[in-house]
């Protein structure tokens, strides 16, 4: 989902939304609300820490607070040990209409489509196994500094 509604103060919003919690998914799993934006014109995501207990569902909104260039910016949560090859990999890969370059969908875990400046775009997946998981932009050039770590905690049981 895209939105290009003015947003203001939104990434503020939005990056505290990112610490509830709310109600348990049809399965028992908590659902977990993430959000994350571009730092404005900067190549960088803010926060860039995130973190969501292992097995939920996660709801994650990426919001393009740049207002200048009009690159796309995109999240992609990547296979530990993986970021280096992959960005290497995403440098090479001039494409604006292919973020994953060909060969490293196993790679990846989940990622959103690219966001365009002003808007924002949602994906829901479920949170991997505990661990830390590397994310960055794809955009060519990008992922050297839009980068971060999402923690998966282990579940209380």
């Amino acid at each position: 989902m895209v939105s290009d509604a003015p947003l203001g103060r939104r990434p503020v919003i939005l990056s505290l939304a990112g610490l509830l919690l709310s109600a348990c998914g049809r399965d028992g799993a908590p659902t977990v609300a993430l959000a994350i934006a571009s730092d404005g014109d900067e190549m960088l995501f803010v926060p860039d820490r995130l973190s969501c207990p292992a097995g939920s569902h996660v709801r994650l909104t990426l919001y393009h607070a740049g207002r200048i260039l009009s690159d796309p910016h995109d999240w992609v949560l990547l296979k530990p040990g993986s970021e280096a090859a992959f960005v290497a990999d995403c440098d090479r890969n001039p494409s604006d209409d292919v973020p994953i370059p060909p060969g490293d969908e196993k790679m990846v875990i989940v990622s959103t489509p690219y966001c365009p400046k002003g808007a924002s775009v949602t994906i829901s997946f479920d949170a991997p196994p505990a661990g830390r998981y590397p994310f960055v932009c794809s955009f060519p050039g990008h992922g050297h500094t839009m980068r971060g770590i999402l923690t998966v905690t282990a579940n209380k049981s």
